[in-house]
């Protein structure tokens, strides 16, 4: 009897702590096509591109500027005259229209409680720099606004109070610059989710504990 209720001991700690391992999470990034590769410009080359897979514009296209397309230093911040990225805006004097977005919902294994890490590259062109913000279920929660000076520059903010299933937008806008505004690349919004092994070995451990009652 005790050797047995010795064994759902230690069955019971086995569970509670694959239960503890679930808070081991990794990041995974929600933003897709962040670095604005997908869009068919040549090498060489930029174009204004009505269809730039999961990024919208309040113009209607956003401005791609492809690898090696060199005025100036713009060149993609992911490597010298390599890569593509976007200038903002296209063409425009509206300023309800100098934007893009990209927009996703916070997947169902997201780790409840956790922070999230957005970050983007980006600098000025004939701008004072990029604005923007983060709208979760349509609501402002956060604003960013920095002027990187004519030279690519790391943006790094962190997001709290998010849940499973909300709705995030990341707009940004020109601040000034008409036609020539500010550039952008290397877009992620990350957030943590549970490591998937670790929700398997959870279900074995309290399908262990509950064999382990029942012999009882």
């Amino acid at each position: 009897m005790i050797n047995q209720q010795l064994k759902t001991l230690a069955t019971g700690l086995l569970a509670f702590g694959l239960m503890t391992n679930v808070a081991q999470a990794g990041l995974m990034n929600l933003v897709q096509n962040g670095e604005f590769e997908n869009t068919g410009v040549k090498p060489g080359k930029w174009a204004p591109v009505g269809d730039v897979p999961q990024w919208y514009s309040g113009e209607g296209k956003i401005e791609i500027w492809a690898e090696s397309f060199q005025w100036g230093n713009r060149k993609g911040s992911d490597g010298l005259a390599t890569g593509q990225h976007a200038e903002i805006t296209w063409k425009t004097d509206d300023p309800s229209k100098a934007n893009i977005w990209t927009q996703f919902v916070i997947p169902e294994t997201f780790a409840y409680g956790s922070t999230a890490f957005f970050s983007f590259d980006y600098q000025n062109r004939s701008s004072q720099g990029i604005l923007g913000s983060v709208e979760v279920n349509g609501s402002d929660v956060l604003w960013f606004d920095g002027s990187s000076k004519n030279k690519w520059t790391a943006m790094n903010l962190e997001v709290a109070g998010l849940s499973a299933g909300d709705s995030v937008r990341l707009l940004f806008q020109s601040n000034g610059g008409g036609s020539s505004g500010g550039h952008i690349d290397q877009v992620e919004f990350n957030v943590a989710v549970p490591i998937p092994g670790t929700m398997a070995l959870l279900g074995l451990g309290l399908a262990g504990f509950g064999l382990s009652r029942r012999k009882k």
